[in-house]
């Protein structure tokens, strides 16, 4: 189901849409990036060639415009957060945003939509079975403001794909690799510290990570060769916080943290590091959300986007590698 139309990224600004139009230009095919005005990552995707269009996923006109001519849509634009604080703004871009990306790509009759939900919506219960595509996702009622509005964004794909849309579901999980600006993920809260050796310690628990080139790949083979209304998830191996470090020790031979914190001290920490928040005005060091994740499914499969997309996981060592010579940039430039 490949095509030499024109593919449309929402959100191509963030860590994964960066890498996305940079791989679909390296395919050759024409992008057009829509992205808010004035980003500072605007030039970035000029110099790769992309056609960028300036409008806001919550304006559907805006939106319709930018879409047109379309063949393949990547919607990416997504807000993240695990604060437990209601945002409006989430509602609006996570839920708002994929409805008028749905029905903007039925009004243009783009060929196909590829929606990046993310593998927060799965219920990660029971622990000790692996979690597959079939997995129940979580009620409403439950998780964060995030995991809510990424939960009904779903809904939203899959009640367009009812009334004709021809979209496909991908869930990434825990992205590694350069570009974590729009948000304060495990890049800049883990890597980055370690880096800086401003990591004291660690907390007990991991996640599935999944390396930016792989995922940037297995979007494509989704976009090329999924199946319309199926979800893929898109991710590699867990691996605890140490492990982590330990796997990205020899690119700047920082020591890792020896001590590590069970999670149930954590919590029991939270009103703590929720008051000194508060009154610094500053983000938590941690949340309810973050430990909730690093207590999540171990089991995590993507099977099925390998046996049906050919997707591989191989590239984390890459991908460190690609986030420490970003650090490495950074810092030189911060000395001149």
């Amino acid at each position: 189901m490949q095509s030499s139309g024109i593919h449309v990224v929402t959100g191509a600004t963030g860590q994964v849409g960066l890498e996305l139009c940079r791989g679909l230009r390296g395919a050759g095919k024409p992008v057009r990036a829509v992205v808010l005005p004035h980003d500072p990552a605007i030039a970035r995707l000029q110099a790769n060639g992309v056609e960028v269009v300036a409008a806001d996923v919550r304006d559907f006109a805006a939106l319709r415009v930018a879409f047109t001519g379309a063949d393949t849509i990547y919607h990416l634009a997504a807000m993240v957060s695990t604060s437990a604080r209601h945002d409006p703004r989430l509602w609006q871009v996570n839920v708002e945003g994929p409805r008028n990306a749905a029905q903007a790509a039925l009004e243009v009759g783009a060929r196909r939509m590829l929606y990046f939900s993310s593998i927060v919506v799965f219920d990660p219960a029971p622990l000790d079975q692996p979690l597959a595509e079939t997995r129940a996702r979580l009620p409403v009622s439950q998780g964060s403001p995030y995991v809510r509005s990424k939960v009904v964004g779903e809904q939203v794909i899959r009640a367009a794909v009812g009334r004709g849309l021809d979209a496909v579901i991908v869930h990434p999980t825990v992205v590694i690799g350069p570009n974590e600006t729009h948000h304060i993920g495990v890049v800049q809260s883990l890597l980055v510290a370690y880096f800086n050796r401003k990591l004291p310690a660690t907390f007990r628990g991991g996640f599935n990570a999944v390396a930016i080139g792989d995922l940037v790949a297995g979007a494509i083979a989704a976009a090329e060769r999924g199946r319309t209304g199926e979800s893929y998830i898109l991710g590699g191996a867990h691996a605890s916080l140490t492990q982590i470090l330990e796997r990205s020790r020899p690119l700047c031979d920082a020591p890792v943290p020896k001590l590590s914190i069970p999670l149930g001290l954590a919590r029991a920490g939270l009103p703590v590091v929720g008051a000194v928040a508060r009154l610094t005005r500053s983000r938590p060091a941690f949340t309810h959300e973050d430990l909730r994740q690093l207590a999540g499914n171990t089991r995590i499969s993507s099977q099925k986007a390998a046996q049906e997309l050919g997707y591989r996981h191989d590239g984390l060592d890459a991908a460190l590698r690609m986030v420490h010579a970003e650090w490495t940039i950074g810092r030189a430039a911060t000395k001149r």
